[in-house]
């Protein structure tokens, strides 16, 4: 009888953690399917900024940014 109970308990605990580790890969896919929430929809027309438009941050700047590019005149 002991055996029998040992190894229900022995399942149970098995299907307990197999139950934990889908839920937490659903979290994971929930989490990296969220929107993106820090996008800048701005678009060029609408900007109240004057300078140079900068093609990596897709804004118009000073034209000071050392990792931008900007188009030659």
């Amino acid at each position: 009888m002991g055996i029998r109970v040992g190894r229900t308990l022995q399942r149970v605990g098995r299907a307990a953690w197999a139950a934990v580790a889908v839920m937490l890969d659903l979290v994971r896919d929930l989490l990296a399917a969220a929107p993106d929430n820090d996008r800048d929809d701005r678009q060029l027309q609408d900007t109240d900024l004057i300078g140079e438009y900068n093609h990596r941050t897709g804004r118009l700047d000073a034209g000071n940014d050392p990792y931008g590019w900007y188009d030659e005149d």
